[in-house]
């Protein structure tokens, strides 16, 4: 009882820490996560689910740099409770329309929902760190907080499985009513300083041209150059095959579950991954295989400061990527593989991300940070963007497994010329210190 009303006392410092938490635990969108794409599937086809992850990333790339520059002049906190309204409103709209341009709406709602907790979230818990705790600690708060938000996914997910098999609507009303809780958390959780002792003053805070400037002074050139690069290609190659798991699981693990007496939906396996048809059984089942594919993954945020002391940040960041890029090809040859496949593309993003966000953020100085961390983002987005379309179309023409393979095989031929001619998160001295 006393570590539950600590969580709610005075801003302690680790009650601080409980608290973003607690945040990160409402922005898990488990519910929807392991049927979202067969949804889609229901009334549209792989090339106009590839357009619509496409026009994400446009709006996305288009977005970052405002939402990131918000984040620096309005504070994070403020910045964070736009991301959750943007989210709600996008997931209150596939309960009530449906086709391919209302979905484009709605996608474009997801995209500012994402673009202004992009840099905001990792910029708040860095300033938060250095004002109360240790900035060394990043790594390690930043990574159980992705632990917890992929153990509350886990329970959410088999939940959206079950639902979805009742009726497709309801994950969606799910994930309304826990999603809209993320505004309370926030409450919870205080302002930087620099944000309120700041009054009415503009000092201390960036203008669009300074924004512009300081993404220019750190991402162009070394050290964060090359790895920015790397994770970014990486990031957008792994943000396109998770798109399509779900049509991947179905081409690939369905003729393994007949055999154990699940109901197989009429055309067999690729048809139904085209139509998003996964009957009643095939939907919980999903929902329990994304739900430990979650529980995997949060392991991997749970360990990323341990990874990062053990391998240090440049073999973390150099290898992480590479181990999961060779896993996006193996199922084309074994398909029951496909399974270790999902888990290591659930784990590889959280395991990595805070071990690059701490990087990139102990060598870029306090006011810019979230600016920064949004221009990597974009960067991403930007990536994505041609990959949505191209995997779109290749999933149509061959299958999604293909697909996700040729994305695999994208990687190590772009991402090794990377690493060939520059250097991923070299050992420097840090700057971001104020």
């Amino acid at each position: 009882m006393r570590n539950i009303l600590s969580m709610f006392s005075p801003f302690s410092d680790e009650a601080l820490v409980r608290r973003y938490y607690l945040y990160r635990a409402t922005i898990s969108v488990g519910f929807i996560t392991p049927i979202f794409t067969l949804f889609l599937l229901q009334t549209l086809t792989f090339t106009q689910v590839g357009v619509l992850s496409a026009l994400y990333s446009l709006l996305s790339v288009g977005g970052e740099i405002p939402t990131g520059y918000v984040g620096d002049r309005l504070g994070r906190r403020a910045s964070l409770l736009l991301s959750v309204a943007f989210t709600v409103s996008s997931l209150a709209g596939f309960i009530l329309a449906e086709g391919f341009l209302w979905y484009a709406f709605l996608y474009a709602l997801w995209a500012l929902a994402l673009t202004f907790r992009s840099g905001s979230m990792d910029a708040w818990l860095y300033d938060t760190l250095d004002e109360r705790l240790d900035t060394s600690r990043f790594s390690y708060v930043r990574g159980r907080g992705d632990a917890v938000q992929k153990w509350t996914a886990a329970v959410s997910m088999v939940g959206g499985g079950i639902l979805y098999g009742l009726d497709p609507i309801y994950p969606f009303i799910a994930a309304v009513v826990f999603n809209g809780l993320g505004f309370g958390t926030l409450f919870l959780l205080p302002k930087n300083h620099q944000y309120a002792d700041r009054g009415n003053s503009d000092a201390d805070h960036l203008g669009p041209r300074d924004a512009l400037t300081i993404i220019r002074k750190y991402l162009a050139q070394p050290p964060l150059r090359s790895m920015v690069l790397y994770v970014g290609l990486f990031y957008a190659i792994l943000g396109v095959a998770h798109t399509y798991v779900q049509p991947m699981a179905l081409e690939t693990l369905t003729p393994y579950a007949a055999g154990f007496g699940v109901e197989i939906p009429l055309g067999g396996a690729t048809a139904a991954a085209r139509s998003g048809e996964a009957g009643a059984a095939l939907a919980v089942g999903l929902g329990v295989m994304y739900a430990s594919l979650s529980a995997i993954s949060a392991m991997g945020g749970y360990y990323a400061g341990a990874v990062e002391d053990f391998f240090g940040t440049n073999r973390a960041v150099l290898l992480v990527p590479a181990v999961a890029a060779f896993a996006l090809v193996v199922p084309l040859w074994v398909g029951l593989l496909a399974l270790p496949t999902f888990a290591t593309m659930r784990a590889a993003t959280p395991l990595v991300q805070p071990i690059t966000n701490g990087y990139i953020n102990d060598h870029v100085e306090g006011i810019g940070r979230a600016t920064v961390l949004s221009a990597v983002s974009m960067f991403s987005m930007a990536l994505r963007t041609p990959l949505a379309l191209g995997a779109g179309m290749m999933a149509d023409a061959t299958t999604a497994t293909t697909a996700v393979a040729a994305l695999g095989g994208l990687f190590f031929v772009f991402g090794g010329a990377v690493w060939l001619f520059g250097e991923i998160a070299p050992d420097t001295e840090a700057t971001g210190m104020e």
